[in-house]
């Protein structure tokens, strides 16, 4: 979500915009790039919103909760393996697989999941 202070700004340009002023004049009253208003006003256009538009690719496997649970488990036992933390996730109803555990914790660069074949 974007700033409260960037959505007043984008707001404001597009009521400027209505008004009919000219991109160079709202932005040198904002004190904003040209560019920078003419893409506020471009993309209010299309969607019809200043807001943030959600980005590309594929959601998330394992909720940030989940996450902290896999440290926390592999915290208190260092042991543990990567099917143990599957199969916990899939008790608290999140289905991953043994490779996306691996992934995740390469991502993280957590050494704390161990890669120990199952």
């Amino acid at each position: 979500m974007a700033k409260t202070k960037e959505l007043d700004t984008r707001n404001k340009i597009v009521d400027l915009h209505q008004a009919g002023k000219t991109e160079s004049a709202i932005g040198k009253q904002l004190g904003l790039k040209k560019s920078t208003v003419g893409a506020i006003i471009r993309k209010w256009k299309t969607y019809k919103t200043t807001d943030n538009l959600p980005r590309s690719g594929a959601p998330r496997k394992i909720s940030p909760c989940g996450v902290k649970m896999i440290t926390r488990t592999v915290s208190k036992n260092p042991r543990t393996t990567r099917g143990d933390l599957v199969n916990d996730l899939q008790r608290a109803g999140t289905k991953v697989t043994r490779p996306t555990i691996s992934n995740y914790a390469a991502r993280d660069s957590n050494p704390a999941v161990p890669d120990v074949p199952v």
